[in-house]
């Protein structure tokens, strides 16, 4: 009868902490030999999930069981990436999907995507922020690359939108971030964090910046402003103003605005912004992208025709509220 390897008190520790999973070189190193790891796996009772890594059971694997080997796999000097990490941080993106693990190596890594393990390799210094079980890259290195992996330009827009509204990320960090990056693929990154860099917040917003843009009469409005009415009402963030006509363009997505508590609220804001003095025009993403002309030149004589008239005189620009994560 072949002799039964014995875990020892060390390695039934280090198989905990490891939420079950381990890998080759650490059962070698706790006295396991090749033969004694290849006995437990013809007999069912580990399982191998990953290149030289073992599940020490044989049921089905766990979330976090595959987080830990992507990164016992790709080895010590690897982070959890992207999607993952910022499913971590409680900011996962829509296209998040559970059954993959997205990890970044140093350039130098000999470890490629395999399996249900995605690795982006880096030439620039990975920079590791919290760890639990395993450890992630920094909050603003996994907002860049979830919003690398988006499948759409408004997506990669509302992803970063997102991430700067919960407060997880400023702008200043984000191009920070964005040049230490050093990644190919970027195009729609770029595009997406030019968009945000502007004030733009959403994918319907974005598409509102470049329609105005387009207008010679039109100066660039200001994005995203937090506005005291002087009404003693909490303050409102208004989508684009042109201050020196005190002229406000509210774009009103049917997706979010349809539903009863926010269709309510959007009449009761849009009440305050005219009783304020403000002059407030509104229109929807379709009529953007279907009716940009009519909207542009709508614009374009109310502004002619208010400017020089400034804001209210008991409207005032006020700090953004803080907006919990």
């Amino acid at each position: 009868m072949p002799r039964t390897t014995v875990l020892s008190p060390a390695l039934c520790s280090l198989i905990c902490a490891q939420d079950g999973v381990v890998s080759s070189a650490q059962l070698q190193r706790h006295g396991f030999t090749h033969s004694a790891v290849q006995h437990r796996l013809g007999r069912g009772v580990w399982t191998r999930i990953a290149p030289g890594v073992i599940l020490t059971s044989a049921g089905a694997v766990t979330r976090r069981q595959r987080l830990v080997s992507a990164w016992l796999w790709t080895g010590d000097d690897a982070l959890i990436d992207a999607d993952d990490a910022c499913a971590w941080y409680g900011l996962s993106p829509r296209w998040f999907r559970p059954d993959r693990v997205h990890v970044v190596v140093p350039t130098t890594s000999h470890a490629r995507t395999r399996g249900f393990v995605v690795v982006r390799r880096s030439v620039g210094q990975l920079v590791a922020g919290d760890r639990g079980m395993v450890p992630y890259v920094d909050r603003v290195t996994a907002v860049l690359a979830a919003a690398r992996r988006a499948p759409s330009m408004p997506s990669a827009v509302a992803h970063l939108s997102l991430a700067l509204q919960r407060g997880m990320v400023t702008v200043d960090e984000l191009r920070s971030g964005r040049e230490c990056f050093g990644d190919k693929w970027c195009r729609q990154v770029d595009a997406a964090l030019s968009a945000v860099g502007v004030g733009v917040r959403s994918p319907a917003e974005k598409q509102a910046f470049e329609l105005f843009e387009r207008s010679r009469r039109l100066p660039r409005p200001r994005w995203n402003v937090w506005l005291d009415l002087g009404d003693g009402g909490t303050p409102v963030c208004v989508d684009a103003l042109w201050e020196d006509a005190g002229l406000v363009a509210e774009i009103n997505g049917e997706a979010y605005h349809a539903w009863a508590e926010q269709y309510e609220a959007l009449h009761r804001r849009a009440g305050r912004l005219t009783a304020s003095g403000l002059t407030v025009m509104h229109c929807t993403p379709r009529q953007i992208r279907d009716e940009g002309t009519d909207v542009l030149r709508q614009l374009e004589r109310t502004y002619a025709r208010l400017a020089g008239t400034d804001m209210p005189k008991d409207v005032r620009q006020v700090d953004p509220p803080s907006i919990a994560a």
